[in-house]
């Protein structure tokens, strides 16, 4: 145990709390589902943009970042920074739409988008694929990193933390529903900030701060001299030469040029759909998801950063643990500190784990598994650096303040988990259940259907934890698990030809796909940079997957008839998309507003410019480089563009809110 009775006590008012907003809001909830799902549409601007942001803060997230930093460096966050271009369409684009539409989930988007039996077919699939895998995955990775802390603080098992946190979790988002969720969002985002931000400027104080960082990292070239690169260092040669791409650069120019708009999350993704969803207007929604972004991309990064890199000085990385022998693992123990292995004739040899020095404790993380079989001098431990950041709490954290940094974490989590715990529910409910099985029922039916979901899905998440160790290696299996998706998610707004079997190719390609190249064969890979040694990277996984899933696509999409324009005439109306409308646009009597392309472009070229200056100007300041200025100054030249461009495009939407509530 490593928290004093103070430290537990902050933890347990916390928890005390939010089971409290839980009573308070359950018969709010209990109405019907628009009100367990979507807090009755009336959430302000405010409230929508902080629960995103406080949804995608979860406690897996500074352990996931600390890991990327300390296996690779700061460059490997393009990763995720890549997304704020899809960010800035929805901001400019999408949020209006979705909210003029006024689903409560995508798949019910399917059925208005394209009709026909195609679309009740793509529903149901999606309502599938939604309330039984992709939630219930990122549920998984989340209460795997609630294992993990708890692994180092409180120095129990995984099944027991995993018990525990979908307890706490199930006493409140069961009673109060989204209503529970927004108003528990609030405080979790200001305690989560707060926490961030104290072990931050402690750790980073405590190493000697931007000068001994940067001695320590800076001047030693080699994998430690990468830490601290915005963009990997190339091989020799011209950028034409293939000598010139090595896998990190390979990898950025990946997330640069197809992750973006290869991801299910193009036109906002099923957490921000929710919010925009729940926002009094596409006006509101729109200037939830900005403030979303800003957040998100620009403001969280560093503080998880500096601490990672503050890691770096007081925790090495310890010596991977080999096998002193070829042979199968016949036995790991229960507690993870020991690894039997029998060679050929039988002989049995015991590999003992221990903590490697200034690791407080946490095992090196087994990389092999009973059965498996090993050769001599392979790698079947190391140390976990996604742990590094509980480890660095631990530390260097007073009593008391390690109490609300891991309360902190504990709102993290909980913002998570009872968002995706939240939006399976909807999905069954709204999709599958209401849709097809149970249908005009009364309202209080489908809140009690959603509850016991509810449970079901948790209890889904929670199993794959219990057989799940790396955070990383989950959240990048589904992004290419739904990436193939992202190019026709884009395109069924902006081109009339698009139709349901597009987006039922597209998905089946993507995660068939996904899964075959995971789980298939390991090694024989021939794409360069991408496939070190045989083996294909994560970003090579992707790109495979997104060509193979496009192409599918669009040839069903030229193969299938052509789809009637007068069907698509009510879509058209209630939305009013840009793009390639043409002959729907002209049954349909209205036209989207004159020059609304341009201004969506300039929007996003502007937001794209105070997003990434302001990510890149705050890091490059805290590491005192001397091009931190230009990009911050390139961040307020972005302010003025988006304070230009986006009252212009919410000014239709904004004056039919105001209509509204005149009436």
């Amino acid at each position: 145990m490593q928290m004093d009775p103070l430290d537990l006590a902050i933890l347990a008012l916390y928890v005390a709390f939010a089971i409290g907003v839980g009573f308070f809001l359950r018969h709010r909830a209990s109405k019907n589902a628009d009100q367990f799902f979507l807090a009755g549409r009336k959430l302000p601007w405010w409230v929508v943009g902080t629960s995103m942001v406080a949804t995608t803060f979860a406690a897996d997230t500074p352990l996931v970042i600390t890991g990327w930093v300390r296996d690779g460096g700061i460059w490997r966050n393009w990763l995720w920074w890549c997304f704020a271009v899809g960010g800035m369409l929805t901001v400019f684009l999408f949020s209006r739409y979705w909210r003029r539409l006024g689903v409560m989930t995508q798949a019910e988007f399917a059925e208005l988008r394209y009709g026909g039996h195609g679309a009740t077919a793509l529903r149901a699939a999606l309502g599938f694929f939604h309330s039984f895998l992709t939630n219930p995955i990122v549920l998984c990775w989340v209460l795997l990193a609630a294992a993990k802390i708890s692994d180092v603080l409180f120095d129990i098992d995984k099944i027991t933390s995993l018990s525990i946190a979908c307890a706490i979790c199930l006493s409140y988002s069961l009673m109060s529903g989204f209503w529970g969720v927004a108003v528990t969002d609030l405080v979790q985002f200001c305690l989560a900030m707060i926490g961030a931000i104290a072990l931050a400027v402690i750790t980073w104080d405590a190493v000697g701060g931007q000068t001994e960082i940067l001695a320590h990292l800076a001047g030693k070239g080699g994998v430690s001299g990468e830490i601290l690169g915005f963009l990997p260092s190339p091989g020799g040669g011209s950028w034409t030469e293939l000598s010139f791409w090595t896998t990190p650069v390979a990898a950025v120019a990946v997330y640069l040029g197809v992750s973006w708009w290869a991801t299910a999350g193009i036109d906002g993704g099923t957490v921000v759909v929710q919010r925009i969803a729940a926002s009094k207007s596409p006006a509101h929604g729109s200037v939830g998801t900005l403030w979303y972004n800003v957040a998100n991309y620009a403001l969280r990064p560093w503080m998880w950063i500096a601490v990672a890199l503050a890691s770096l000085l007081v925790i090495p990385h310890g010596d991977p643990v080999v096998s002193p022998v070829s042979g199968t693992v016949v036995e790991i123990s229960d507690s993870a500190d020991r690894i039997v292995i029998a060679d050929a004739e039988g002989e049995k040899t015991e590999v003992v784990l221990e903590s490697p020095e200034g690791w407080a404790g946490v095992l090196p993380l087994i990389k092999v598994s009973e059965e498996d079989d090993v050769n001599k001098d392979e790698v079947i431990a190391k140390t976990d650096s996604e742990k590094a950041y509980v480890v660095m709490m631990v530390r260097f954290l007073p009593v008391g303040l390690l109490g609300l940094v891991v309360a902190s974490l504990l709102a993290a989590f909980m913002s998570t988990i009872d968002t995706h715990v939240n939006l399976a529910a909807s999905y069954y409910v709204n999709d599958l259940h209401r849709r097809f099985f149970r249908r005009k029922r009364r309202p209080e039916y489908y809140v009690k259907v959603a509850r016991i979901a509810s449970v079901v899905f948790l209890i889904e998440g929670a199993l794959l934890a219990s057989v799940s160790n790396s955070i990383s290696d989950l959240f990048t299996f589904f992004l290419a698990f739904l990436g193939g998706v992202g190019p026709i998610y884009l395109l069924r707004w902006l081109w009339w030809r698009i139709t349901a079997w597009s987006e039922i190719s597209a998905m089946i390609t993507s995660s068939v796909t996904t899964t075959l190249i995971t789980f298939g064969t390991a090694n024989g890979w021939q794409l360069g940079p991408l496939s070190p040694e045989g083996a294909i990277t994560a970003e090579g996984r992707i790109v495979i997957v997104v060509l193979l899933s496009t192409a599918v696509s669009l040839l069903v999409t030229w193969l299938r008839p052509t789809p009637d324009p007068q069907k698509l005439v009510a879509f058209y109306q209630k939305v009013r998309p840009a793009g390639a409308w043409g002959p729907v646009r002209a049954l349909a009597g209205v036209s989207s507003k004159k020059g609304e392309g341009l201004q969506v472009l300039g929007g996003v070229f502007g937001g794209l410019a105070l997003i990434w200056g302001l990510t890149l100007g705050i890091g490059g300041w805290l590491l005192g480089y001397a091009w931190s200025w230009t990009a911050l100054g390139c961040a307020a030249g972005g302010a003025v563009v988006v304070a230009a461009i986006l009252p212009g495009l919410l000014r239709d939407d904004w004056n039919t809110e105001q209509e509204n509530l005149e009436q």
